[in-house]
């Protein structure tokens, strides 16, 4: 179980500071996927960057705790953050290419840790990748962006964390290997034990995975419910944004 309670999310300017989030209090459980939906700018990224302190300090503070495996990650030190992400906390971000140092070889990352070979090979299988042993001797720059996606998917789950966050996985990837995500993602939370938070605006995502689901609207995040239970929301920010997907997606299938 994870608790988190944030009481607030500040960013510091040079003419004063702004609240971009507060009150942000929910309990996630093992063996199940969370997703926060919001549009562009409501604060997601900020909101999942908090949680591990991986917002520049200089420029936002963050008020509140959050509990994993009965320890407050927010008052770790850096240092003793970073072993514990390294160990049991994984994030996949939404810009995949600019996650990998330009300078080294996909190879680099794999070989930080002792995995397996057959279940790399088994990873990098399922997502429809070559061959290890070639993957690992290209340079970030010599891959596509889907690529890049799908290799940073498979490091983070041969990593097997207990907590994953993922920031739009499915941005930049065709549907196919959408739905291999949203199928390897599933099967990995249930294996292992292990706990996953999402944030997206492709509602399609948060039907076919999550288990539970929150919207984000100016700084203020609903209560996780149901997928169904969404759907039945009065809320007029949850249907505006509910509208807006559907007309998105409606004009999307007419370009075609």
């Amino acid at each position: 179980m994870i608790r988190i309670n944030i009481e607030s999310i500040t960013l510091r300017e040079e003419t004063g500071s702004k609240i971009l989030l507060k009150d942000a209090r929910f309990t996630l459980e093992k063996r199940n996927i969370y997703t926060i939906l919001g549009k562009n700018g409501a604060g997601k990224s900020t909101l999942l960057k908090s949680l591990t302190k991986l917002l520049d300090a200089s420029v936002f503070s963050v008020a509140g705790s959050v509990e994993f495996e009965g320890t407050d990650l927010l008052s770790l030190s850096q240092n003793s953050l970073a072993e514990y992400r390294k160990a049991k906390i994984q994030y996949v971000f939404q810009d995949p290419i600019n996650s990998f140092d330009p300078l080294k070889k996909i190879g680099y990352y794999f070989n930080l840790y002792s995995f397996d070979e057959d279940e790399i090979k088994k990873e990098f299988e399922f997502f429809n990748l070559s061959e290890p042993s070639k993957i690992f001797q290209l340079y970030p720059y010599e891959i596509s962006g889907g690529m890049a996606q799908r290799i940073a998917i498979s490091l983070t789950l041969l990593k097997k964390p207990k907590f994953l966050l993922l920031d739009e996985p499915t941005s930049g990837i065709d549907n196919e290997t959408i739905s291999l995500v949203k199928k390897r993602l599933k099967e990995f939370i249930l294996q292992n034990d292990s706990t996953a938070l999402i944030i997206t605006q492709d509602l399609s995502l948060a039907e076919d995975s999550t288990d539970f689901i929150a919207y984000l609207d100016e700084g203020v995040l609903s209560e996780f419910v149901t997928y169904k239970d969404f759907f039945d929301e009065e809320s007029a920010s949850i249907k505006n944004f509910l509208q807006a997907y559907k007309q998105l997606n409606s004009d999307t299938v007419s370009n075609c």
